[in-house]
């Protein structure tokens, strides 16, 4: 954990106090406005601070901003969520669908499915125009996928058209969920029997330290079964006497490797997300899609575009990406023995800690040790005598931030292009205030 900066009320005009009905800010003097950009960016350059708090998982980072606007904390926070560009299927060309699913459902579903590609590999559509004017079609801009599915008259029969099938679509040159595992595993044989999720290990390895932001064993115990069943296939379940029920899955997706894509993406790739890698896939291969009843088929063709959050979530990199203000706790009178423990054990676990004090007629005394793991859950206000021996604030210009991403970009990535994102702004911000003032000039 790092150090704790003792926070500067002169830099943001006040702080907020926390009490049982919620928080007040309380202005405290403050610096004087900064003359010029030259004084703003000096003070901003000495107060500022970016931190790496943890990583609970793969798709996950803590981090803490310090020293900055609470306008900047949420332009990153907005741009993370509406502007990172990602690939995600765009148009549906369906030509014949039997099933249930109606086209239009079954489109919107196949937009949301995340696909496991790195976005900054491809260019955006209609950055390439031919002779009319018209946008160009290439393998730098678009992803093809498509799917030719036909439910057999029983599983046994399923299972033969399926193995048949996928002869057939290996020998046109499109890959399969299949095809991909079959790479995956090849590779394995060849590099030490090295397994799928070996990485998730060497991740978890590295988070057994203690959690910063006090993880408690509940969510310890969720983390590790949904890692346990991460490489595990769904198997649907039949119900006697009833018509076989063909599941159809992303893995059931096919991908049309355009110009040198293949060449870009081998099957035996480790990827770039946090799925199993191998060519241009779905990041997850047991997404359910649709079912079938025997003799219903799917069959259409899907292309996949770049683009971002703000035009529809489905480009959208983040799951959640959210901050919350620093707490600041002092104890302003000394709490010993059992309303100690109550308060370590029961109020705020994680925040605060027990040691031993050689005052007499006492045995322990409660000190603070982690407001990082505080929830501003305010239980200790319900005792009179812990109420008036705590004081606790929270300081308007520390942010810490939770970031967990779909999968196709690490969220460390995600931070970084969204800064980049934010310099852009500001660098076109700047270049229209000088054009203003040549104007009025």
């Amino acid at each position: 954990m790092p150090p704790i900066p003792e926070p500067d009320t002169s830099a943001t005009g006040g702080i907020y106090d926390v009490n049982e009905s919620g928080i007040q800010f309380r202005h405290t003097p403050s610096l004087p406005t900064p003359a010029n950009g030259d004084e703003f960016l000096k003070r901003l350059k000495s107060s500022f601070q970016f931190n790496i708090l943890e990583r609970p998982s793969k798709n996950e980072l803590v981090f803490e901003l310090i020293g900055v606007d609470v306008s900047f904390a949420n332009a990153l926070r907005r741009i993370m969520i509406a502007e990172i560009p990602t690939m995600a299927l765009e148009h549906v060309y369906m030509w014949n669908n039997s099933g249930l699913i109606h086209d239009e459902v079954l489109s919107h579903r196949l937009g949301l499915v995340p696909l496991n590609v790195d976005p900054r590999l491809f260019d955006e559509y209609g950055q390439d125009v031919g002779e009319d004017g018209e946008a160009v079609l290439s393998d730098r801009n678009t992803i093809v996928f498509r799917m030719n599915v036909v439910c057999g008259k029983s599983k046994v029969d399923d299972e033969l058209l399926q193995k048949q099938r996928n002869s057939e679509f290996k020998a046109e040159g499109l890959v399969s969920g299949y095809d991909v595992e079959e790479a995956q595993l090849k590779k394995n044989e060849k590099g030490g029997n090295k397994k799928i999720g070996d990485d998730d290990d060497e991740m978890k390895e590295d988070v057994e330290e203690p959690s910063v932001m006090n993880l408690s064993v509940a969510d310890r115990a969720a983390a590790d079964a949904a890692a346990s069943n991460l490489n595990k296939s769904s198997t649907p379940i039949d119900t006697p006497h009833r018509p076989f029920t063909r599941h159809v899955y992303t893995r059931d997706l096919l991908w049309c490797p355009q110009g040198d894509q293949l060449a870009r993406f081998p099957l035996h790739s480790s990827g770039v997300g946090s799925g199993v890698g191998g060519g241009i896939r779905p990041l997850h291969e047991d997404i359910l899609l649709a079912k079938l009843r025997p003799g219903q088929v799917i069959e259409f063709e899907a292309h996949a575009r770049k683009g971002i959050g703000k035009d529809h979530a489905k480009w959208s990199p983040v799951a959640t990406a959210s901050y919350r203000l620093m707490p600041s706790i002092e104890i302003v009178k000394p709490i010993y023995d059992e309303l100690a423990e109550e308060l370590v054990n029961w109020m705020e676990p994680g925040v605060f800690k027990l040691e031993e004090t050689d005052e007499v007629d006492h045995r322990v005394k409660a000190v603070v040790v982690n407001p990082y793991a505080c929830t501003m859950s305010r239980n200790f206000m319900r005792n009179p005598a812990l109420k008036e021996s705590i004081k606790m604030s929270r300081i308007p210009n520390h942010f810490i931030f939770s970031v967990e991403s779909v999968g196709m970009m690490e969220p460390a990535v995600i931070v970084a292009e969204a800064l980049k994102v934010l310099k852009n702004k500001a660098g076109n911000l700047s270049g229209l205030t000088y054009e203003a003032e040549e104007m009025n000039e």
